[in-house]
């Protein structure tokens, strides 16, 4: 099985890219800007929902913020 994981950094530098504020972002995300720090600095990792709803802020692809990883991955993790 495979799951999807966010990459924050990657979010991070698109969301900057595109000149879109922290702080409005989050709001844009339905999210507190705490959690998008969380989420930029790789140290949560966002619902399904508010991933897609980051994607979509930033007018990209889902796979333009995601990355897959395996099951053995997130088991030797653990």
């Amino acid at each position: 099985m495979t799951y999807r994981r966010t990459h924050g950094p990657a979010v991070r530098a698109i969301r900057e890219a595109l000149g879109i504020k922290h702080g409005e972002f989050a709001i844009d995300c339905e999210i507190t800007p705490g959690y998008l720090s969380n989420i930029e600095s790789g140290r949560k990792q966002p619902s399904p929902a508010v991933a897609r709803a980051m994607a979509d802020r930033l007018g990209v692809p889902l796979d333009a913020i995601q990355y897959v990883v395996s099951d053995n991955e997130i088991r030797s993790a653990a």
